[in-house]
C-alpha cells in the first residue's frame, strides 16, 4: 500500500519549508507532493468535478495543503476550492478562509466581530478630512497597510501627515486602497509571532527589526530569538486564528500599553527563523496534523 499524499499548492519552487516537508514525511508515513497553480487546469462539473496538472488528470490527494498564503490570486483560489470539491480530499486551509486573512480589511473586521483587540485603523478611501483620520488613530506617525500585502511589503510608517499624504496619493493613484493604522511606539521595531497548528500554539518568537527599519520581519534580516509564551499571548492567537478559520497560521502581535494587539494573522507562515529560534519541529508539526486528518 502506497504511502498517502500530501499536496503542497506553492509557488516556490526551492524553499525552506520544501526542504522541510521533504525531510520529515517519510518518518510520518507520508509522501509529499508540490504543485505550482500556473500548471493547472480545471473542469468545473455539478457532478464529478476535475482537475488537471500539467494537462494529465490528478489523482485525489490524501491531503491538499495550501501554502499561498496572502499571495492567492483568484486563479489559486479557484484550485483550492475545487479540491474542497473532491471526494475524500481533506483541505487545509481553506478557499474562503486564505482569502478572508489575506484581505487585511477585511481581517480586521473579523477580529473586531470576535472580540480580538488590533492597533486602532480605519480605511483611507481618498477621505476629505486626511488630518482627522490620521487623529482617530492616534498619530501621526502611523503605519500604512496596502489591503493585500505579505512578507513586510505593502507595509509603510507615515512619519507627518505631509509624507502620509503624498504616500496616500500615490497609492490612490494606482486605484489601491490603504488602511492607516495605530503606530505602536512602546515596542516599535518588535513583534511577536506564534505559528498556530490545528488549534493548537506550538510556541512564540520575538522579531527584531535592524537598525533603520521599523518593521520586524525575518524576510527583511530581522533577528529572531525564543519567547516564552504567556496565557494572554496564547488564547490571542487560537482566537484570532478560529475566527479567521485557518487549520494553520501565523498570528503576529504588539505590545502596547493595554497589552498585545493582533497586527496579521498570515495563512502560510514560513517557518525557518521559527525553527532555528525554538527549536520546535514545526515542518513535522503540520505533517502530523494532516496525518491525523486522514486517520493515519
Amino acid at each position: 500500500m502506497s504511502e498517502p499524499t500530501v499536496a503542497v499548492l506553492t509557488e516556490d519552487r526551492v524553499s525552506y519549508s520544501r526542504t522541510r516537508f521533504e525531510e520529515e514525511a517519510p518518518a510520518i508515513g507520508l509522501r509529499t507532493r508540490f504543485l505550482h497553480p500556473q500548471h493547472f487546469d480545471l473542469l468545473v462539473d455539478p457532478r464529478l468535478p476535475k482537475a488537471y496538472y500539467r494537462s494529465r488528470l490528478l489523482g485525489p490527494p490524501a491531503v491538499f495543503m495550501a501554502r499561498t498564503g496572502s499571495e492567492t490570486t483568484a486563479f489559486a483560489g479557484a484550485i483550492i476550492k475545487q479540491m474542497e470539491a473532491a471526494p475524500g480530499v481533506e483541505v487545509i486551509n481553506t478557499r474562503d478562509a486564505i482569502m478572508r486573512s489575506r484581505d487585511k480589511l477585511l481581517a480586521h473586521q473579523t477580529l473586531a466581530q470576535a472580540g480580538v483587540p488590533f492597533p486602532r485603523t480605519v480605511l483611507a478611501r481618498q477621505p476629505a478630512d486626511l488630518a482627522k483620520m490620521v487623529r482617530m488613530v492616534g498619530g501621526p506617525p502611523v503605519i500604512l497597510k496596502l489591503i493585500s500585502g505579505t512578507h513586510g511589503r505593502g507595509v509603510m510608517l507615515g512619519r507627518d501627515l505631509e509624507s502620509i499624504e503624498a504616500t496616500l496619493e500615490t497609492i490612490w493613484a494606482l486605484n489601491e486602497t490603504l488602511l492607516i493604522q495605530e503606530y505602536m511606539s512602546a515596542h516599535a521595531g518588535s513583534d511577536i509571532r506564534v505559528i498556530v497548528v490545528g488549534g493548537r500554539a506550538l510556541a512564540a518568537m520575538r522579531r527584531t527589526a535592524k537598525l533603520g527599519r521599523f518593521r520586524a520581519n525575518v524576510h527583511q534580516g530581522a533577528d529572531v530569538e525564543k519567547l516564552q509564551m504567556d496565557e494572554r499571548m496564547e488564547w490571542l492567537a487560537l482566537r484570532a486564528t478560529e475566527a479567521m478559520g485557518l487549520d494553520v497560521a501565523g498570528v503576529d502581535l504588539v505590545e502596547g500599553a493595554d497589552g498585545y494587539s493582533v497586527i496579521e494573522v498570515n495563512s502560510a507562515p514560513g517557518f525557518e527563523g521559527f525553527e532555528h529560534a525554538t527549536g520546535v519541529n514545526v515542518a513535522r508539526e503540520m505533517l502530523r496534523y494532516a496525518a491525523f486528518r486522514i486517520g493515519l
